[in-house]
């Protein structure tokens, strides 16, 4: 048996004043992108392969899907288009769902999309509950823990908004950005829509900022303003990855001061040994263990009688000792260079 849905389908295309659409009211809206240039070609040539559909409201019309289409209509310089008309008694919910269908039936919706989908639906739904085999059909969450969290997402600052919508925020960052105060959480945004670190890389930064202001009494968010590096123009994942790496060695250098000064004396100390291109010589990771690395790289036995006589050199070398025996001192020379 052919199954019938609860209300009738919009009725056939009629053409109406574009003027008479109430194109601020978007009650309706899903979709966050909003330049409709891409658009025009097509529709200029084409026509609407598929009309907005519009409710009639108290004074014109309002639009219930195809606020894109719309405005690439009146930027092409229309008077009427073409638009389904949904029936005057459609309820609210009806509505709802024809907007996020009209949407998420077509495309995949972003994060920002399905919150405001679901938080449409459910401001409109009888007892203000989505069904959940409407959820369903329509490809959104209907599990509890799920839609609450994804809920709160389109009503963050418009800077984390903006980030998970450019996907330089994911929705496991984002629920944390949006559980900070909002000028902190916006900040922090705008950091990572702008260098786009990865995420294990955001979250040592998000950390080590809460860390220093816990251990100096300071404002995060001064913290990070501090801490960041200055707006270029134009930057190559070059650049954005060397301003992640300096940023990240400054937030640890302040972190861990005792870290930070020993790691320079090391490298002060390393200097001062001569070492060449042809050896090299590591400190444990992050200072944690007690095991150095000697590397050298050998092409012809006269390498080998170079690195036997320069390790003779090393051995009898203050800094030397010095390095292999004071990582508890952090490797202080007593006095430099």
């Amino acid at each position: 048996m052919a199954c019938k849905p609860d209300h009738e389908d919009a009725d056939a295309p009629t053409r109406i004043p574009l003027a008479a659409i109430d194109r601020g009211d978007e009650r309706f809206r899903i979709s966050t992108r909003r330049d409709s240039g891409d658009l025009q070609p097509s529709i200029c040539r084409i026509g609407l392969l598929i009309p907005p559909l519009v409710k009639p409201a108290e004074a014109g019309f309002i639009i219930v899907s195809g606020f894109r289409r719309v405005s690439a209509c009146v930027d092409l310089g229309w008077d009427c288009v073409p638009v389904r008309l949904a029936r005057p008694d459609a309820s609210a919910y009806e509505c709802g769902l024809r907007a996020v269908a009209e949407n998420s039936l077509t495309r995949p919706l972003n994060l920002i999309e399905a919150s405001r989908a679901l938080h449409l639906l459910e401001r409109n739904a009888p007892g203000g509950r989505v069904p959940p085999e409407d959820a369903a059909v329509l490809g959104l969450p209907s599990h509890a823990e799920m839609t609450s969290r994804l809920k709160r997402l389109c009503r963050l600052p418009t800077s984390i908004q903006d980030a998970i919508v450019d996907g330089a925020v994911s929705f496991a960052m984002a629920c944390e950005l949006g559980s900070m105060e909002a000028g902190l959480g916006s900040a922090f945004a705008r950091l990572f829509l702008r260098l786009k670190p990865s995420l294990n890389k955001q979250r040592e930064i998000v950390s080590l900022v809460a860390e220093i202001a816990g251990r100096e009494g300071r404002d995060p968010q001064r913290v990070l303003e501090e801490a960041c590096p200055p707006q270029g123009v134009g930057m190559g994942d070059e650049d954005t990855n060397r301003q992640i790496r300096d940023l990240r060695r400054r937030l640890r250098e302040r972190r861990f001061p005792a870290l930070a000064a020993a790691e320079k004396n090391f490298l002060d100390l390393r200097q001062r040994l001569k070492l060449g291109e042809a050896v090299q010589l590591a400190a444990p990771r992050d200072f944690e263990g007690t095991h150095f690395a000697l590397t050298a790289y050998l092409h012809a036995m006269e390498d080998v009688v170079r690195l036997r006589d320069q390790l003779g050199r090393l051995i009898d070398h203050p800094d030397f000792k010095t390095l292999l025996t004071g990582k508890a001192g952090g490797f202080d020379a007593g006095g430099g260079a």
